[in-house]
């Protein structure tokens, strides 16, 4: 008889489910590495684009210096939502069970609904996973609030502009030559931007100004094309714009998410924020290792992995619980190849 409980069953589960769309998650946090501790480590480097010397024959070679690297470790947050079945909910029909003998047992149910809840667990990390990374990309930090916690991961990122009054995006502003600006900046840090993220009313605004349209009506100059397509729920493929020193996409991001400890529906992305960033940089999750105590030995295991499930069971009152465990913190690679641009409405 098939043990629904066990974690290898468990595990054969997740693989089978088609995770929570992400967006940000996917395109700029694509690589995954995994840590044997829950604290996880992460090198940031300043990367300096010099000239090898000139030398004279007589005088000798000429040493250079080594670029340096700042390494930060923190313990990485621990995401670990639950469902508990009990008698009461395996006795009950699931949805979309035929009220009328379906034919399925309390024990059938229980495994039924074992299988949908970690579907859905697998989706609520995955959502917050979006969220951290949105958090990220917007502030250059990493807030984590709980019950019972509240710590900040601060990466030392800098490249915040809350845009001055003089500088919002209406529709006679020249959103072009500051994108291009902006572009030119980053370039000189040795990035090469070539995605623009837009807020909703970010979204708006570029497509109400003036000189942007404007641009994309030259006809003897490539500078662009708008062809609006909805790429998944909540991102929308704006066009693509191209200056002097920029050639990027342009994203409209839709996305929401339940906040539990306010009750409010908050945006991935602030709507009046625009994001100038590079795709190119292999940004990385990193993932410290989960601990918890085998439901058959009492024993403490712990494991590497991105998603580790588990359960726990009581006989008085009888219950059992399903865990699904991850400790995911992003990582960015390089602390200057974004720039983010606040209240631009």
């Amino acid at each position: 008889m098939t043990d629904y409980y066990d974690p290898k069953t468990l595990r054969g589960a997740i693989r089978k489910s088609i995770p929570a769309k992400t967006f940000l998650r996917t395109r700029f946090f694509p690589e995954d590495v995994f840590f044997p501790t829950k604290s996880v480590s992460f090198e940031i480097q300043g990367i300096k684009r010099r000239l090898a010397p000139y030398t004279s024959p007589y005088a000798g070679s000429e040493s250079v210096e080594r670029d340096g690297y700042e390494v930060k470790t923190f313990t990485a947050p621990s995401v670990t939502p639950k469902r508990v079945i009990t008698n009461d909910t395996v006795a009950q029909k699931l949805l979309g069970e035929s009220p009328y003998d379906s034919g399925l047992t309390p024990e059938d149910r229980a495994a039924e609904m074992a299988a949908r809840d970690l579907i859905e667990l697998q989706d609520m990390i995955a959502r917050r996973e979006e969220q951290m990374c949105a958090q990220v990309l917007q502030e250059g930090i990493l807030r984590i609030k709980g019950r019972g916690l509240n710590a900040v991961c601060d990466y030392g990122f800098e490249g915040i502009e809350s845009t001055i009054s003089g500088e919002k995006w209406v529709s006679g502003y020249d959103i072009p030559g500051k994108l291009a600006k902006v572009s030119q900046e980053l370039r000189k840090k040795g990035s090469n931007p070539d995605t623009l993220i837009l807020g909703s009313e970010a979204a708006n605004a570029l497509m109400d100004n003036a000189k942007f349209m404007k641009l994309l009506d030259l006809r003897r100059v490539d500078s662009g094309e708008i062809r609006p397509t909805e790429l998944e729920p909540g991102v929308q493929y704006i066009g693509r714009i191209a200056l002097p020193g920029l050639f990027a996409d342009i994203y409209g991001y839709d996305e929401y998410y339940d906040d539990d400890s306010t009750g409010d529906i908050l945006p991935m992305i602030d709507p009046k924020t625009a994001i100038l960033i590079s795709s190119r940089e292999r940004n990385m999750m990193l993932y410290g290792a989960v601990t918890y105590i085998d439901a058959k030995t009492g024993e403490y295991v712990t494991e590497m992995g991105k998603y580790v499930p588990y359960t726990a069971w009581s006989v008085d009152p009888p219950a059992k619980e399903i865990y699904l465990a991850s400790r995911p913190l992003p990582m960015p690679k390089d602390l200057e190849s974004w720039y983010v641009m606040k209240e631009v409405v």
